[in-house]
């Protein structure tokens, strides 16, 4: 294959890392399309992680050739490496081998290097491409041309050079969360994440992942695994689940994911005699006992979340209209996935602390937008909520105070008018 003339004639503005394993006919796909439609200068770094091939006819090209295979983040490091020690080149991008530049898409990576210009903030910018999630999707019309994003997907990502001069080398322990990792070290450092929505990719999703890791990249171990070491890590996990994860059981549904066994655990005191609902409780409730809210009647298919499973609702109501229960009547309530979609979030907060017995519990799971593209994941989101917005909106209600925070659950335990006994009785200092 020839080199395009335009192509690495001049001196290069980027540095392109491709990590390649055995993946023949892709790689080289990959790299007769980046040669033949990219207009800016680049230099590509390719770490070779597997068997020897020839690359002949391209100019301005560096091959790492590694003793084992060090996996991509391993690769990804290598050549980050070498760009810090050997180049000048005022940006870096890590690019998968299974990407396949189209000839329409030919001003790529001149589109990405623009976005920076529009914030000196921005640290690192993606394109969109069609097997990806958020806001990097395809699936997401009417969008600018250029978004500010809560992660970026490592299948590309374009950074300053002195960005990942600071951040350093992606960490080698979160294969599948080493993107996620990233992304929020970078926003930690101060950065934006951008995406160059008119950059489009096309990607062969996980090509080589499946190939290195066989059944286990995809298996629910790698997946916990990962979710695992980003909690200990960050405090949350990939890809953060907008919606309640539930594996089918002998009660109808027994809900496995942390936040649920978490509300549960919470609520669980007072599940027996006592009267606990579960809102917008859709097709599946968190236990047996309680009582499910939700504005799809018993049986009823067809709305919300959970289109698959008809609705286990004892009550038909708006969760921000409990007429039909008395005021002090309820001893704890499990808000799960709920308030961002409401509208008026204080007008339902005033509503579930009238019908709190003193001494109840009301426990609130909702995504922060920093940890996850809520909004985008799930469209009929109305509120993109961080902790401390949660926490500012329940203070504009009043008479409720704050018990307990999960931060990796974004999960808000509350209780109006705790005492000393009842802090004593959960094992938890008295709230601040």
């Amino acid at each position: 294959m020839k080199t395009p003339e335009l192509v690495n004639s001049a001196k290069p503005t980027v540095d392109i890392i491709v990590v390649t394993f055995n993946n023949g006919e892709i790689f080289h796909r990959c790299i007769k399309s980046l040669t033949r439609f990219t207009s800016e200068p680049f230099r590509l770094i390719i770490v070779n992680n597997g068997d020897d091939f020839r690359i002949e006819g391209y100019s301005n090209v560096v091959v790492i050739k590694n003793s084992k295979n060090l996996g991509w983040i391993g690769g990804i490091n290598a050549g980050i490496k070498w760009c810090l020690e050997n180049s000048a080149s005022p940006f870096i991008c890590f690019l998968n081998d299974d990407v396949q530049i189209l000839e329409h898409d030919y001003g790529w990576l001149s589109k990405m290097l623009y976005a920076f210009q529009l914030d000196p903030k921005v640290g690192a910018v993606g394109p969109s491409s069609n097997a990806i999630m958020g806001y990097q999707s395809l699936s997401h019309v009417g969008l600018p041309p250029a978004i500010e994003s809560t992660r970026l997907s490592g299948m590309c990502m374009l950074l300053r050079r002195e960005v990942v001069n600071e951040i350093g080398l992606l960490d080698e322990s979160l294969p599948g969360g080493d993107d996620l990792d990233y992304s929020m070290r970078l926003r930690e450092a101060g950065y934006k994440l951008c995406i160059c929505r008119r950059a489009f990719l096309l990607h062969h999703y996980a090509t080589t992942g499946r190939r290195v890791h066989g059944e286990y990249w995809d298996s629910r171990d790698h997946t916990e695994a990962i979710n695992t070491a980003l909690i200990r890590k960050h405090g949350f996990k990939n890809w953060y689940c907008c919606v309640t994860d539930h594996l089918e059981g002998a009660d109808g549904y027994d809900f496995q994911s942390p936040e649920s066994k978490f509300a549960l655990s919470e609520i669980a005191p007072f599940i027996g005699d006592g009267l606990v609902l579960d809102l917008g409780c859709g097709g599946a409730k968190i236990h047996p006992k309680t009582i499910g809210v939700d504005i799809r009647p018993s049986g009823n298919v067809g709305v919300g979340v959970n289109l698959d499973h008809p609705s286990v609702s004892d009550i038909t109501a708006e969760v921000s209209d409990l007429a039909m229960l008395k005021d002090r009547s309820v001893d704890a309530i499990c808000a799960r996935h709920i308030v961002e979609h409401l509208i008026d979030i204080p007008k339902a907060l005033k509503e579930w602390k009238r019908v709190l017995k003193p001494g109840g519990k009301l426990v609130i799971i909702s995504p922060d937008y920093r940890h996850c593209e809520a909004i985008s994941v799930d469209p009929s989101h109305v509120h993109a909520l961080t902790a401390e917005s949660l926490v500012s909106i329940i203070n504009l209600v009043g008479g409720l105070n704050r018990s307990k925070y999960q931060r990796h659950l974004a999960a808000e335990v509350w209780g109006p008018y705790p005492t000393a006994a009842a802090d004593q009785r959960w094992g938890r200092s008295p709230a601040s």
